[in-house]
């Protein structure tokens, strides 16, 4: 059996689970420069509950992959990617 796919996967998941981490570490930073975006901005979904964890794929690009229940969005916000960099490099 190759264990090739198996690290592959756990070297991106300790990666994914490594930029949560900062990311979490970060959000204060981040929510203190947001301060004035409004109370909807900020308000979260009904539905929304449980661990969620992000991986910036492509800074350059603003390119985030959002990892929640099992499953995976891709999405493009350059506003929230450059925050999120500004955040870790002055924490």
């Amino acid at each position: 059996m190759n264990d090739s796919p198996r690290r592959g996967f756990l070297k991106v998941a300790g990666a994914g689970i490594a930029a949560a981490g900062v990311a979490a570490a970060a959000a204060p930073a981040v929510l203190s420069r947001t301060s004035s975006a409004t109370a909807a901005q900020k308000a979260l979904p009904a539905s929304a509950s449980g661990a969620m964890v992000a991986y910036i794929s492509d800074v350059r690009g603003g390119e985030l992959s959002v990892m929640v229940e099992g499953r995976e969005v891709v999405i493009t916000d350059h506003e929230l990617v450059s925050r999120l960099a500004h955040a870790i490099h002055t924490a």
